[in-house]
């Protein structure tokens, strides 16, 4: 008489595991950092801006005739022009206006010509003051104090 016993379930075969890597450097995708982005991105504009800026394509309608000149040159003698106040034509009142010069342009050209780097002012470089940090942490510490009495 045959047996009235189920058949147990085959029994699964052992999983293998992995190798462990070599180090964890290689487990972790490389992505590059949004620091190192900007950098690249910043370098690459600048060599399209100097490569473009070199390019022949403006007219200098002054002098005998008209002459090409360079976008930078162009772009430098436009900057002179806003610095030293011009007049220009503003197509919504249909007259001439006159600009003052302009304090900036100025500042600007004036530390061009002395080799001076363009300063810049973006609030993500600007680093927090040690007051401002040790506010920072006082504020989690706190908050971290409440959440601790709010969960008992």
């Amino acid at each position: 008489m045959p047996s009235d016993k189920p058949k147990p379930p085959p029994k699964p075969e052992p999983k293998k595991n992995p190798p462990p890597p070599k180090a964890l450097k290689e487990m972790l995708p490389k992505v590059p950092t949004l620091a190192g982005d900007k950098i690249r991105a910043g370098r690459q504009l600048s060599t399209f801006l100097r490569k473009i800026a070199q390019e022949k394509t403006e007219f200098d309608p002054g002098g005998e005739g008209e002459e090409m000149m360079t976008k930078a040159e162009a772009l430098a003698r436009k900057m002179f022009e806003l610095a030293l106040g011009c007049t220009v034509f503003d197509v919504k009142r249909q007259k001439d206006v006159t600009l003052a010069p302009d304090r900036g342009m100025i500042a600007l050209i004036w530390d061009r010509m002395e080799g001076r780097a363009v300063a810049t002012d973006d609030s993500e470089t600007q680093k927090r003051t040690v007051p401002k940090k040790i506010s920072d942490a006082n504020k989690k510490r706190l908050n971290d104090m409440v959440k601790a009495d709010d969960t008992d």
